[in-house]
């Protein structure tokens, strides 16, 4: 296939434009380099705004898959980035119904759950708690509107990830915040009491996820992408001291809205897609320290 990802040189994009490239595929990776990241950009990158992208750049693409987004939870109270978001979604939904590429695979978040008890299904109620969410789910309704728009044997889809974590991840989401406090000898900071669970997805095992959904015959309206396992981030903390050999735990205020658990309910991908193995917790967290800095010596934890 060929294969356009915007937001290309993110983490999640980075990962998946290698995944797809090894199994054959032309991949152009498309991101405006507005994000300051750890990682090498990719090969081939285009440097453009997405919101600069026209039908005509999309002709010979067979799927476009959109993961360019400001992704910030917290910084979405004091920012625009809820009409960012939005104004980027809307483009690329327009963009894509009147091109001639034949897929259109959209990112979206758990974050559009909210504050819900159990596995999350996908045909739960949305009940946003912050801005960013509310732009998330204007996005999922956007591309609801534009679905019956298509033709014969175009397909427009969503994933929302869970928590995708992994080596040479931007520390501003809690594992990566953990890993680098940890290696630069600073205390891990859990805002609030650490019991709010999530559910970490590894970027091997999400990249796995996306490959399936990719392969499948058609795209489903939309799909969850997680491990099924929420965990405690004073849990997550503690096996980040466990992988680094030291470290210290403090406590800070709790975020604005803070919801208490995300756990995805993966019976509709397991159906469709069939199951994915799993990189244990400890395992994947030993594996992203090693981007983080230096190897620390072996002690316990402390609080």
């Amino acid at each position: 296939m060929n294969i356009l990802i915007t937001g290309g040189a993110g983490f999640i994009g980075l990962a998946l434009t290698d995944a797809l490239r090894v199994a054959g595929h032309t991949v152009t990776p498309l991101d405006n380099l507005s994000v300051t990241s750890r990682r090498p950009s990719p090969k081939g990158l285009v440097v453009r705004e997405v919101r600069a992208l026209t039908p005509r750049d999309l002709d010979g693409v067979d799927t476009v898959i959109h993961l360019a987004a400001l992704k910030s939870v917290p910084d979405s109270f004091e920012t625009g980035n809820l009409e960012h978001n939005v104004a980027v979604d809307r483009h690329i939904l327009h963009t894509f119904v009147v091109s001639t590429a034949r897929r259109l695979l959209m990112a979206s978040s758990c974050e559009v759950y909210g504050e819900q008890t159990g596995p999350l299904a996908e045909n739960a109620p949305y009940a946003a708690r912050s801005p960013y969410a509310v732009g998330k789910v204007a996005s999922e309704q956007l591309a609801g509107i534009y679905r019956p728009l298509l033709g014969d044997g175009r397909q427009l889809g969503i994933v929302r990830f869970f928590n995708t974590f992994g080596p040479q991840e931007g520390a501003d989401a809690v594992v990566p915040a953990f890993l680098s406090a940890v290696t630069g000898d600073r205390p891990l900071t859990i805002q609030g009491d650490g019991t709010q669970a999530r559910d970490l997805t590894y970027i091997d095992d999400a990249i796995a996820m996306l490959t399936r959904v990719l392969d499948g015959p058609e795209l489903l309206p939309v799909v969850n992408l997680g491990s099924g396992r929420a965990v405690p981030v004073r849990d997550v903390a503690d096996a980040v001291i466990r992988a680094a050999g030291r470290g210290t735990i403090t406590h800070a205020a709790p975020r604005i809205n803070e919801i208490s658990s995300f756990t995805a309910d993966l019976s509709l991908f397991t159906r469709t897609y069939g199951t994915v193995d799993r990189t244990p917790l400890d395992a994947a967290l030993a594996l992203s320290l090693q981007s983080f800095g230096r190897p620390l010596t072996a002690a316990g934890p402390r609080r």
